[in-house]
């Protein structure tokens, strides 16, 4: 498993770092594209050779600059199916949205923060126990998008050593739309049995 997720964020690396965009067919693009459904792991699964295949294949979708960032929004949330929550920390699905949270958490800038903020919000419902100490640190991001997003990711962790690190937050943070994510986030924590 570490091999594969080593393989992947390398093939990732290389696509960006060279220039090569991914070309995709028009299948990929119209299961890819629609705003109002989401793929099933089977019609994903039809888009590349195999199972194996679709997960690189998404993630280096998702690390495509070229590539048109609805498509790769749909990419990196399509990413969650191949990793059932509780997902395991050396999971590939996993460790390709880490790596790009990872990769682009200090530019909050354009199509980078709401790519960032997709990333975000994929990587909650995974439930990762130590995506902990990386969403946290998203706490304190410049962007009040991502901090939004980051109070909904820890929410969705179900975590409930996030509570003194929101209220943390809460108290200085001045936007609103983020001490509402936050407020949303602390009620579901403060539950006898946050998570089913």
């Amino acid at each position: 498993m570490r091999r594969q997720a080593l393989v992947l964020a390398l093939l990732a690396f290389a696509a960006t770092a060279h220039g090569t965009s991914v070309v995709l067919s028009m299948q990929q693009q119209n299961t890819l594209t629609p705003i109002d459904s989401v793929p099933t792991t089977s019609e994903l699964d039809a888009l590349f050779p195999d199972a194996g295949s679709a997960l690189d294949g998404l993630a280096l979708i998702a690390q495509d600059s070229t590539t048109d960032v609805g498509i790769r929004i749909r990419a990196l949330h399509a990413l969650t199916q191949y990793c059932a929550a509780p997902c395991a920390d050396g999971d590939p699905a996993h460790q390709a949205l880490v790596q790009f949270i990872v990769n682009n958490q200090t530019d909050a800038t354009g199509t980078t923060s709401v790519m960032l903020r997709s990333a975000i919000e994929a990587l909650g419902p995974q439930r990762v126990a130590t995506d902990l100490t990386l969403l946290e640190g998203l706490l304190d991001h410049p962007s009040r998008d991502i901090r939004a997003a980051t109070a909904h990711a820890l929410r969705d962790l179900c975590n409930t050593n996030a509570i003194l690190d929101l209220r943390i937050r809460e108290s200085i943070e001045t936007t609103d739309q983020v001490r509402l994510a936050i407020s949303e986030a602390l009620r579901v924590l403060g539950q006898p049995s946050p998570c089913p």
